[in-house]
């Protein structure tokens, strides 16, 4: 009974130690993963202000503290393809997919990439996958990309659908609305052209060919009132714009 008793003991010491190894391991694990989803917000932060040379390294240190993270890798392969190193982007954009294959943004930003650096064509499938997943968050994005992709492969009535789709979940997409206004525009559809490309005027932070796309819609539109407020605009915006010059003297082209 003494030896059964020491013995079992021995067991359930050996068990324990084996449980509180594991304990502690996976407490590890859980520690690096938030230690590098920490890198990768900050990474993030610096990707959207432009600098990427910090946003590079900082997802690299997320990844020498977990390799497994897929999103660090998705983001350094849009780090580095803003950095011109497609070879590279590609990589770590596929192990992002490979890591978390039905994650729909890295499906999005793989067919970005995709469109970008090879062909619309065969980035489309990314998009389609990415928004056939129920749980995506943001689908505008992925709409967005695909209008744009059309727009690239010359299928102006493929990109009207998806700028619309995206404006349905996200109705003050700019670069959405400035699209379907050049559809439009270039349509003779004023009226449209003209709804869209309100909306998308309405921020201090237009870009000039914005504010002039307007001020063609409206000459056509024959409404000189709404022409004028929109050149005052674009005075006041972008007094030193070569491209406006020719407004400031109130010569609007045809």
């Amino acid at each position: 009974m003494r030896v059964f008793i020491t013995l079992a003991v021995l067991m359930l010491a050996a068990c324990a130690n084996t449980a509180m190894h594991t304990v502690n391991a996976d407490g590890a694990d859980r520690d690096n993963r938030h230690r590098a989803e920490l890198r990768v917000e900050l990474a993030s932060a610096y990707y959207a202000e432009g600098q990427y040379t910090t946003a590079l390294k900082e997802v690299d240190t997320a990844l020498a503290i977990d390799p497994t993270l897929a999103g660090a890798h998705g983001l350094r392969g849009l780090v580095l393809m803003q950095v011109g190193q497609d070879k590279q982007a590609e990589r770590s954009l596929r192990e992002a997919l490979r890591l978390s294959p039905d994650n729909p943004d890295w499906q999005n930003n793989m067919g970005w990439f995709v469109c970008q650096r090879q062909s619309a064509k065969a980035a489309m499938p990314y998009f389609l996958q990415a928004l056939s997943n129920k749980t995506y968050s943001s689908p505008q994005k992925a709409l967005l990309n695909a209008g744009l992709c059309s727009l690239q492969d010359h299928d102006v009535v493929n990109a009207e659908s998806y700028f619309l789709r995206a404006l349905q979940f996200e109705p003050n997409l700019v670069l959405a609305r400035v699209k379907l206004a050049k559809i439009y525009f270039e349509r003779g559809e004023l009226a449209q052209a003209r709804r869209h490309i309100v909306v998308a005027i309405q921020s201090e932070k237009v870009v000039v060919e914005d504010l002039m796309m307007a001020i063609h819609i409206e000459r056509k539109l024959g409404d000189r009132a709404a022409e004028k407020s929109l050149v005052s605009k674009l005075k006041r915006l972008y007094p030193d714009s070569p491209k406006a010059a020719v407004y400031f003297g109130g010569e609007i082209d045809e």
